[in-house]
């Protein structure tokens, strides 16, 4: 598959999360600053345990979808593979056309539009699995988060206690999906 180029010039791939992708994950957390992962985790994360990474990485792609973005990034042993972003949801079994979902994009790749590309793409991922809603909960802080829902759903409900905030949002449906897609030698739109 050939790359597709963010706006400063570097090489990624969008891909679903592999059980192999353990230990760049790990690496994707350990390189988040501490504000990045208290928005992601509401708190302080340092690493996550086997059973976490179990967790996030050995999904069904049904209920439970996560995506990632792959930059390759010149290292000191030529070009390496960094996780630089993951996106997920995961289906409320009580409310089957619910989903909790989750994005993290790493420090060094924020405003380059990854948030809004996994955003949407997740959106259209849902619907096509009969999901109508996205679920999160925020720290009241997280406006990033907070556009990307505007741009997801133009209908959002929210509600906010000790600092935290949870928003369900209505998904469009799949006609009205527009999911920007990184092409082969093009740079990213910056959303």
């Amino acid at each position: 598959m050939e790359p597709a180029f963010l706006p400063d010039g570097t090489p990624i791939h969008l891909r679903p999360i592999r059980p192999d992708d353990k230990v760049l994950l790990q690496r994707g957390l350990a390189n988040l600053s501490l504000e990045s992962t208290v928005q992601r985790f509401l708190g302080p994360k340092p690493s996550f345990s086997g059973a976490e990474l179990r967790y996030l990485t050995e999904v069904d792609q049904i209920n439970h979808v996560a995506i990632v973005v792959i930059a390759e990034i010149l290292g000191p042993l030529g070009l390496e593979e960094d996780l630089i972003a993951v996106g997920r949801f995961v289906r409320d079994m009580e409310r089957p056309d619910h989903a909790e979902v989750a994005i993290t994009v790493g420090d060094g790749f924020q405003g380059q539009g990854l948030g809004t590309l996994l955003g949407m793409t997740l959106a259209g991922e849902a619907r096509a699995r009969g999901i109508t809603h996205f679920t999160a909960l925020l720290q009241g802080t997280n406006t990033a988060a907070q556009r990307l829902f505007h741009r997801i759903s133009s209908h959002l409900t929210t509600d906010s206690h000790d600092g935290v905030r949870e928003i369900v949002a209505d998904l469009p449906t799949l006609q009205h999906v527009a999911v920007p897609r990184p092409t082969a030698n093009a740079a990213l739109p910056l959303l």
